[in-house]
């Protein structure tokens, strides 16, 4: 019996990450923050049992404007709902990194208006306060893995820049790392890295396994323009 299983999938744009989303066991549902989900799935998988709710953002054009509280709250309520209720195999968050950007966000207009209550002004996010962003990014996760169903995290990367000992400045380390919520990869079963590589004259899509639970003989295993079958088989011996 093949168990559910919670991935995260990290990458630059356009590396087809969306693509692998859509391999995954259907019913899917998507929660689109960048309006780039519905064209692969109309190009590819047109039959395919996959429900996408792209969620506009408004235009932020002050950091005093108040827009996360609504947007995080519409998201988590249908989020919950939707595991619940069992409709679904697969649920996607296209993309994570945005999720949690909105996730982090609406914490600090909370803590803003609690502030305001006691007549006080409040800037941004104190160590302490981080709590409740990271408990708000857990639930996302356990909710999918008491309920029995995939979860697929979509990612993008960043660059990892790093200040030396006695250095002014940060330098840029050339790596690429997770642009999300850092604790991703501990809560997820799988952990993914897509890239473009160019084979002849061809363009493929790159996948290798960083970590994962089943087996860490497979880890740095690559695959190209691969499917969830093909790497649930690997880590499985299906």
């Amino acid at each position: 019996m093949i168990p559910n299983v919670l991935v995260s999938v990290s990458a630059p744009p356009k590396c087809g990450k969306n693509y692998l989303l859509y391999t995954f066991p259907d019913p899917i549902k998507v929660y689109c923050f960048n309006g780039g989900a519905e064209f692969v799935r109309a190009k590819f998988f047109p039959d395919k049992k996959i429900e996408i709710h792209n969620f506009g953002l408004p235009i932020i054009e002050s950091t005093d404007t108040v827009w996360a509280q609504p947007v995080w709250q519409e998201f988590y309520q249908e989020y919950k709902k939707d595991a619940m209720e069992g409709k679904y195999a697969t649920l996607g968050l296209d993309t994570s990194t945005e999720v949690e950007n909105i996730c982090q966000q609406a914490v600090l207009e909370d803590l803003q208006d609690a502030a305001a209550e006691r007549n006080r002004e409040k800037g941004k996010l104190g160590t302490t306060e981080f709590l409740s962003r990271n408990l708000r990014m857990k639930a996302l996760f356990d909710l999918a893995r008491n309920e029995g169903l995939n979860l697929v995290a979509l990612n993008y990367l960043k660059e990892k820049w790093i200040k030396a000992p006695g250095e002014k400045v940060a330098q840029n380390t050339g790596e690429l790392v997770l642009d999300g919520w850092q604790r991703t990869e501990t809560q997820a079963d799988i952990n993914l890295e897509m890239a473009r590589r160019v084979k002849g004259k061809k363009i493929v899509m790159v996948t290798t396994i960083k970590s994962n639970r089943f087996d860490r003989d497979q880890d740095g295993q690559e695959f190209a323009d691969t499917t969830y079958d093909e790497i649930i088989a690997l880590l499985l011996g299906e």
